[in-house]
Order: structure tokens, then sequence, then C-alpha cells
């Protein structure tokens, strides 16, 4: 049995806000830093009133029934402003698939990151994702993917009672918009 660390990062100060994204890594002493520095990366490409906070502490769960086992804490780390002064659709932005070589009952096992709202100057005419803003949150994935390697994880509840956390051994940024629906005003 394997524990995972669930590890938040608040996004606030825009319509629709607050928001939640979450990742989970079997070892937290680096996993902060990390993710810190993946919202850092695409903080180019985020409104100016986007401010996103990677949490300090969290939980820790278990793997196979996502029961609270424990809590943990490392140092702090800034808040990551965005830097973009487009205007933005507030539910509209980006998606980050983490892709594992596992599989599941019906499909591969993945995880997502939204990456919403994105500033308006990162969509070409069409709607999707310009070229640079593509290859810029893509650098930032697998960076995050690359400094953890060995413990960053897709949590996957499972069909029954038993869960799992495949290793993550990739990221991909389609080429599209992603929309949240759940988080409008």
């Amino acid at each position: 049995m394997v524990n995972i660390s669930r590890v938040r990062a608040v996004w606030s100060g825009f319509v629709g806000g607050p928001g939640i994204s979450t990742f989970y890594f079997t070892d937290t002493i680096t996993a902060v830093p990390s993710v810190h520095a993946f919202f850092a990366g695409i903080r180019t490409w985020l409104p100016q009133d986007v401010h996103i906070q990677v949490e300090n502490a969290g939980d820790i769960l278990n793997n196979e029934t996502g029961a609270l086992i424990d809590s943990w804490v490392e140092d702090a780390v800034e808040v990551v402003v965005g830097d973009n002064d487009a205007a933005y659709s507030a539910p509209a932005g980006a998606v980050v698939d983490w892709l594992t070589s596992a599989v599941g009952p019906h499909r591969r096992i993945r995880g997502r990151t939204f990456l919403v709202p994105l500033s308006g100057a990162g969509y070409q005419n069409d709607g999707t994702l310009a070229t640079n803003t593509r290859a810029a949150l893509q650098a930032a994935a697998d960076a995050l993917v690359n400094e953890q390697s060995a413990s960053f994880v897709v949590w996957h509840r499972g069909g029954g009672t038993t869960g799992s956390s495949p290793l993550v051994t990739s990221a991909f940024v389609p080429d599209m918009s992603a929309i949240l629906r759940s988080r409008r005003d």
C-alpha cells in the first residue's frame, strides 16, 4: 500500500473564482516547489487578476481507499500572479492531460488539470490555442513531469473499493479551448 499526498493550488481574484487544482505525489518534499514552478512557468498566459497559491500543507491519503491517514507541511511558496493584461473569458482556458502507462477497467488512466482562465492573448482567431501558448504550457507540464518522475501520480479510485496511483509518465496539452461550466457565476 502506497500513501499519497494531495497538493492543492488555489486560484483566486477573477470572476467565477475561486478554483482549485489538485495534484497527487508519493513524496511532498519537492512537490510544492515543483507545482509552484509549473504555475510560474505559465504566468505569462494568465490574466493579471489571477492569483495562484500552492498550499504548503495538505492531506496524506490511503491509496486504496482514499481515507485520510495523516497530514503534511512544507515550506511556503509565494503566490503566482498572472502577467497578461489582455481581455479574457473567465470560464475558458486550456487543459493539461497527465498520462500514465496504466490501464483501468475500461480505459487508460490519466489525470487532467484545467488552466482556467487563460488570457485572450493565448488563442488563435479560430479559438484554439496559439502555437506559442501551447508550447509554453507543454514545456511547463513537461518540466513538472521530469522533476517529479518518481513521485507524481494520478489517483484512480477504481471501480470497486480498491484505488491505485500510477506514475505520470508524460503530459499532453491538446490544441483546444477548455470550458469550466461548474464554476461559472
